[in-house]
């Protein structure tokens, strides 16, 4: 194996690696052996190790480097000037998006040692000042400044500080900024040019600040409070709530008071976590998971960004310093949730391993420390003065019910990962102080890798996916009027407390995230002595029975026994969404082994002419599409929808997709009456596979509500105005609802669907003059397109 010669695009060929180191090892079945044994045996292999050294080796060569005229690994005042002039341009053609994206990257490859960090940091802030984004303006002079912003320039920032103070309405700060400006210009030898333009500036910056008033706008998101308080004998959750152990269901939680939809029952930080490669350009901070931030990257690498110093510092003192090497060499995005294991092992080492139980033996190896630490009540544990390492630790594994391979292949993982840290970071140097008992190195070194392997185990059964609302325009969009939104993950992480919730093919909770922040409310009331269930992924919704279940035994490994998957009567519940349409009762068409017959009437559909007809139905929409005239679109739409409906149960996926194309075709041409009934349709249809109170009805009911704004905008004469500004109140009131349920308040969407409805709310309250319509239309109108 030691002769082994690896592909020449490495991160592309770890998964290759694996299968073929794991094949030649697993012929012995090592599931039953402790991670202790396992490791021990992995790490002490010779050729293991010099192939994955040479692998981390490879990665190294091949991408902490220099990549290109425009990329690095590292730092780079070449590129910081290349992308900083690129932002130039941008931002003296007017787009100032583009500028910012490229004054951040200039801001990402700086040497912060240098001359160009600060540059780009106050080239950024102009863009940002342009921007209105005045909290990230401040920050970014504030740090140019810092970092030795040259004194004969200064002037013209501390002016943008003022510019952005006025901007906030904090007007006292503002004149202190003013004078400062002023004090600093007096103290640099002008040119009279340079002195006039400062002067005229200075002036409309006074004239700007007498017409402001001082106000308070900055805002703070309220996080939700624990219904009922938060429970001292099970950390991060409500007091509404018990942690039970039992034979049949191990650990699971109940409730132990009555609690209603919308109750906050967990609001955790994770133990650890992970951000994942961001989607379309939506930067996340390493630290906290708070999504599209002004990034302030790693003084060394140019791989790992945040959304302030104060982060910045934290992630670097818990992660980072033994993180960065990896960071450079393209590591992480190579291995999954093998960064999140290694990120549990950090973040343990930093905080400092815990004593041992009282009582407990003084440890004198790494198999005595691990079984010190399982030795616990595992319930008692969740108490707030047991540190939170006890319940890391403990977690399942489920490496018992594991196949032999999968396992080899965590714990070479486990292995690559120790070699990194001894190579390649001072990891091992620092490990000594953090551990209360004295160990030699090759026990540290085994303790640190069986830690790996435990972690990789627990994590696939108890991972979470971190998720937020991401704004997207759609590629047939042709800059219409309706936008959509899309869950995003953007990080993965683990949360001790939350993870004792049992899954459910049918879950009794949402899950929200703020920030890193996990916070899990009621889903529908629940009485005294309920057990609280999450959903692990597979929802009876979405999937039948059957694939629930395999896919279940398949990461998790067990049988789910859940009331969903225990109803023979909606077993196949998920097929009438897939359904054809009987062409004599209307009834769901299923497929009974080899026919397509009805459920109701037992008629067999001809499916060749329903094939026939949907592809008909299609053609016609590709006409709709090339119309000539607005006439003509809807007709041939109208059209294909039509035929779609004769062919489709009404409860079908694909006519749901159908309903929602020209429901869009229609609000684009403002036909708002005629989408508005297409989305109401479709919202009756959703409820009824997802539930009243779902995220899919949520993001329905946001639609329905933008839509209903436009038709108020654009149609203010219509003799039903007020009629609409009713029922579009209602149905805002309903969304705003809907999605703090299954988002939270804090979500940007949702502050927007709050103005709205004191806009409406405004026009139902208050006769209106001509003028003053227009301008809350023009408010609305600037509220729907932000």
């Amino acid at each position: 194996m030691s002769s082994l010669s690896l592909p020449e695009n490495c991160s592309k060929q770890w998964e290759i690696l694996l299968l073929l180191i794991s094949s030649e090892e697993k012929k012995i079945d090592r599931t039953g052996d402790s991670e202790i044994d396992t490791m021990n045996y992995f790490y002490k292999n010779e050729g293991i190790r010099q192939i994955l050294l040479q692998w981390l080796n490879q990665m190294k060569a091949t991408y902490a480097k220099k990549r290109s005229e425009s990329d690095t690994a590292t730092k780079c005042d070449e590129i910081a000037l290349l992308w900083r002039q690129k932002g130039n341009d941008k931002f003296r053609s007017n787009n100032i998006e583009a500028s910012y994206s490229y004054y951040s990257k200039s801001v990402t490859y700086a040497n912060q040692t240098g001359p160009m960090y600060p540059l780009a940091l106050a080239n950024r802030s102009a863009a940002l000042l342009r921007l209105k984004r005045n909290e990230d303006c401040l920050s970014d002079i504030k740090l140019a400044i810092s970092n030795g912003y040259p004194s004969e320039l200064r002037h013209k920032l501390l002016l943008r500080r003022a510019d952005c103070l006025i901007e906030l309405c904090r007007t006292v700060a503002a004149r202190e900024a003013l004078i400062e400006a002023k004090q600093h210009a007096a103290t640099l030898k002008l040119s009279m040019s340079h002195k006039g333009e400062f002067d005229r500036h200075l002036c409309d910056l006074e004239k700007k600040l007498e017409v402001v008033k001082d106000v308070d706008r900055s805002e703070e998101d309220e996080i939700p409070d624990f219904y009922m308080g938060e429970n001292e004998e099970f950390v991060s959750a409500s007091n509404a709530l018990q942690l039970k152990r039992s034979k049949a269901a191990g650990r699971h939680v109940v409730t132990k008071k009555a609690t209603k939809r919308g109750d906050v029952i967990f609001s955790e930080e994770p133990y650890a976590c992970v951000t994942l490669p961001n989607e379309g350009g939506r930067l996340v901070c390493e630290t906290c998971c708070r999504t599209d931030i002004n990034t302030v990257p790693c003084s060394v690498c140019s791989r790992s960004c945040y959304c302030s110093e104060t982060c910045r510092e934290h992630g670097l003192h818990t992660f980072h310093r033994w993180e960065c090497p990896g960071a450079q060499f393209d590591l992480f995005p190579t291995i999954g949730i093998a960064h999140l294991a290694l990120r549990v092992l950090l973040v343990s080492v930093s905080a400092g391993f815990p004593q041992l139980p009282l009582g407990a033996r003084t440890p004198t190896s790494a198999s005595d420390l691990f079984n010190g630490y399982a030795n616990v009540d595992n319930v008692q544990i969740y108490t707030r003065d047991t540190p939170p390492f006890y319940r890391m630790f403990n977690l399942v594994t489920n490496f018992d019910k594991m196949n032999s391979t999968d396992y080899i292949q965590y714990a070479l993982t486990a292995t690559m990962l120790t070699l990194y840290l001894e190579n390649f970071t001072t990891f091992f140097d620092d490990l000594p102080d953090k551990i209360p008992y004295t160990l030699n190195k090759s026990q540290l070194r085994l303790f640190s890798a069986s830690l790996l392997l435990r972690s990789l185990g627990q994590l696939v059964c108890n991972g979470h996916a971190a998720l937020s609302l991401a704004t997207i325009e759609e590629d047939d969009a042709k800059a219409g009027r309706t936008i959509s939104e899309r869950e995003v993950r953007r990080a993965t992480a683990i949360y001790p407390s939350a993870a004792m919730m049992n899954h459910s093919c049918d879950p009794n909770i949402v899950n929200t995230f703020y920030n890193s922040r996990l916070i899990v409310r009621c889903s529908r009331e629940m009485p005294v002595a309920t057990e609280v269930f999450n959903c692990y992924g597979p929802h009876r919704s979405r999937e039948t029975t059957a694939q629930r279940r395999a896919q279940l035994r398949a990461q998790y490994m067990f049988n789910c026994m859940c009331t969903a998957c225990l109803d023979t009567d909606r077993k196949d519940f998920v097929s009438l969404f897939t359904a054809y349409a009987c062409q004599t009762c209307k009834g769901p068409v299923l497929w009974c082994g080899k026919r397509a017959l009805c459920q109701q009437c037992h008629a067999e559909l001809q499916i060749d002419r329903a094939l026939s007809a949907i592809e008909k139905a299609e053609d016609l929409m590709d006409q709709a599409e090339r119309a000539a005239t607005v006439e003509e679109r809807f007709e041939k739409a109208h059209a294909a929808y039509k035929m779609k409906q004769q062919v489709w149960h009404r409860h079908h996926t694909s006519l749901r997709a159908a309903a929602d194309r020209l429901a869009r075709i229609y609000a684009d041409s403002g036909e708002f009456s005629r989408s508005v009934e297409l989305i109401k349709q479709n919202i009756q249809s959703l409820e009824y596979q997802f539930g009243s109170f779902s995220v899919e009805v949520a993001h329905e009911l946001r639609k329905l509500s933008d839509v209903m704004l436009e038709r108020l905008i654009n149609l203010p004469q219509s003799p039903e105005y007020r009629e609409w500004c009713l029922e579009a109140h209602k149905i805002i009131k309903k969304s705003i609802q809907l999605m703090d349920l299954n988002y939270g308040s804090w979500e940007p969407l949702v502050k927007r669907l709050k103005e709205q409805e004191s806009i409406v709310a405004s026009l139902l309250a208050h006769s209106r003059t001509p003028e003053h319509s227009d301008t809350i239309h023009n408010n609305l109108h600037y509220n729907l397109k932000i």
